[in-house]
């Protein structure tokens, strides 16, 4: 199995803390999440849970609106390292899990429009997993400091056999590390670092002095 679609089954316990990396589920902006082609976009947070949790099928997980093609950007509240992910289907309809998953690091411009045309960071053939045992490892190189990953779902079991499903999608579980720097207190620390223009105020010009603090 080559690199692009190298996965790890676990037949054991798989708990949050035994398997190499912990869950990232805490460090996910779940209300600042971003989807498209989704039937119901609230429902998208529900899908980010702990592995312990990902055989529920309450609350309800996601369902492509048109066709199988389903995006989420997620971004999360610190830079994290993203070294594996785990996909449940939905688990309703014959053929509707995912199929094939790209993955784009710290891509904020990317949609439906241009999904298919852009090479993504990473990209997984998918197996059809319904107990969450398969963790897809990512190239460590690749995703070593990432405020938002985009996971593009271009394709379910069904479309691949010709037919026309929907993709459902139940549990999402992305694992690695936190870097423990919060991304508003980044953005905080950027600010404080520029001039305030009241601050630095030449007489007689202030807009003199705005543009040249600016």
């Amino acid at each position: 199995m080559s690199r692009e679609q190298s996965c790890c089954s676990h037949a054991h316990d798989c708990d949050e803390s035994s398997c190499a990396t912990k869950s990232l589920n805490e460090y996910i902006d779940k209300d600042k999440l971003q989807c498209y082609n989704l039937t119901n976009d609230s429902r998208a947070k529900n899908v980010f849970r702990y592995w312990h949790e990902r055989l529920e099928r309450e609350p309800e997980g996601v369902r492509s609106d048109d066709e199988a093609e389903i995006m989420i950007r997620i971004p999360f509240t610190e830079d994290v390292k993203l070294t594996g992910i785990v996909i449940v289907g939905g688990g309703g309809e014959e053929g509707s899990s995912p199929s094939e998953l790209r993955v784009f690091a710290n891509d904020q411009r990317l949609d439906l429009e241009n999904a298919q045309r852009k090479k993504p960071t990473q990209k997984f053939d998918l197996v059809e997993d319904f107990l969450g045992e398969v963790e897809y490892e990512t190239d460590r190189t690749k995703f070593m400091s990432v405020s938002t990953v985009t996971l593009y779902v271009s394709k379910n079991f069904g479309s691949l056999r010709g037919e026309d499903r929907k993709t459902e999608i139940s549990y999402i579980g992305l694992r690695g590390e936190a870097s423990g720097n919060r991304r508003d207190m980044i953005v905080t620390a950027v600010y404080e670092t520029r001039g305030i223009p009241k601050d630095h105020k030449v007489n007689g010009d202030d807009n003199l002095a705005a543009r040249h603090v600016l």
